[in-house]
């Protein structure tokens, strides 16, 4: 399939056929994933009675992100023409088995058990669209600029997601939510079986794939991702508790806003001017810059400057997830890079819950020390991505030639 080969504008690289519709299709299939948690925590909440409960179910959903390479890995091997729909027909039958619960009364192991179900069994609308942009746009500036321009879009939908659940939720049921969400990832998952774009199949031997693995050196770049999370999770217990320190819990969310609207920028801007240089060395200045604006809110507080100083910290947020499936692209055969992609994620996740976990148990003392906490793991990233960039020099974040080869 011919990609896009003219580096300049996004517009000529949303120009291709059908590239556009995709993923704007892809988009709102996504958007399922904003508008789930919000609507599932308060069905659960109203079925059984107990928050406990139905927070115990939505973080469950959670360990979704411990399976995520085990369907990259099918998506990779057998095609998203057989994997998207199986997937997200098992998502929406366990989102109407849950809307039917809904109107019992169940315990809550119950609940617990279709949640765990409903994490992971989601189909994966972004990896499959990454695999797709990775079809569209060929090596090198127009590859970043196609992943930039996702990243962007996935960062909007955090803004989005949560706007349209409190809608739902302001005119209905909270159930309903569950029913919207179980529409949308079908918008996603049409889309892309339909697509012109979609990656043949790429079937694998075990001996090449243990091969591969062993030349990757991808380790040190999940670990910087996983303190990447943690920093950045631990950052959104701080907004909470310096809300809730002034009396105000209500503003945490324009703070939050304020840091999503500086990863769409950082994204934008990263898809127009971002050159190519070493991975290791880009990531590490860029959550450098994210550490210092942690630190910063640490020691003045204050909501505004919260708001103000994060949404300039912000920036760097979307050129991480950039540079990360970039890196991967380069490092990966391509036979393994959905799989291999979904490890920034599994990363990015697992490090949240650790960060939401410690920032949790630290914000009693004052709500500086989330925020001390994310600087510190932020750092933390940055020297693993330092040290894991000189271990692994190459790749680029937007390579021009092909690897060195060893003599």
């Amino acid at each position: 399939m011919p990609g896009v080969t003219d580096a300049g504008s996004t517009r000529l690289l949303l120009a291709g056929p059908a590239v556009a519709r995709t993923f704007a299709c892809a988009l709102l299939g996504r958007l399922a994933y904003g508008v789930l948690p919000l609507c599932f925590l308060f069905t659960v909440r109203d079925a059984t009675g107990s928050f406990a409960v139905a927070a115990t179910c939505s973080a469950s959903l959670g360990l979704a992100t411990l399976v995520m390479p085990v369907q990259a890995r099918l998506l990779d091997r057998l095609g998203q023409h057989w994997v998207l729909p199986l997937a997200a027909s098992c998502w929406s039958v366990l989102l109407v088995v849950a809307v039917v619960l809904a109107h019992g009364d169940h315990r809550a192991p119950v609940w617990l058990g279709v949640s765990l179900l409903i994490g992971v069994s989601g189909p994966l609308l972004g990896p499959s669209m990454r695999a797709q942009w990775r079809e569209i746009a060929s090596e090198g500036p127009q590859r970043r600029r196609a992943y930039a321009l996702d990243s962007v879009g996935e960062e909007s939908l955090y803004l989005v997601g949560p706007i349209v659940a409190g809608g739902v939720l302001a005119v209905g049921p909270a159930w309903v939510g569950l029913l919207v969400a179980a529409g949308l990832v079908w918008c996603g998952t049409l889309a892309l079986v339909a697509s012109p774009h979609r990656p043949a199949a790429q079937a694998t031997t075990a001996a090449p794939r243990r091969r591969h693995h062993g030349r990757t050196g991808l380790a040190g770049l999940v670990l910087a991702l996983l303190l990447f999370g943690a920093g950045s999770a631990a950052t959104f217990v701080g907004i909470a508790a310096l809300a809730d320190r002034v009396g105000r819990p209500g503003l945490a969310g324009p703070v939050e806003a304020a840091l999503a609207v500086g990863a769409v920028a950082g994204g934008l801007l990263w898809a127009r001017h971002g050159r190519s240089h070493p991975a290791g060395r880009v990531l590490a200045v860029l959550v450098t810059g994210l550490a210092l604006a942690q630190l910063a809110v640490a020691l003045a507080g204050g909501l505004l400057v919260a708001a103000v100083v994060l949404a300039i910290g912000g920036l760097a947020t979307s050129p991480v997830f950039v540079v990360a499936y970039a890196a991967i692209d380069e490092r990966v055969p391509a036979g393994r890079r959905t799989e291999m992609s979904t490890w920034v994620n599994v990363g990015v996740n697992a490090g949240g819950a650790l960060g939401t976990a410690g920032a949790g148990l630290l914000a009693g003392g004052g709500a500086a020390l989330p925020f001390a906490l994310a600087a510190g793991l932020s750092a933390g990233a940055a020297g693993v991505a330092l040290a894991w960039g000189r271990m692994s020099p190459w790749p680029s974040t937007s390579p021009t030639t092909p690897p060195p080869t060893s003599s």
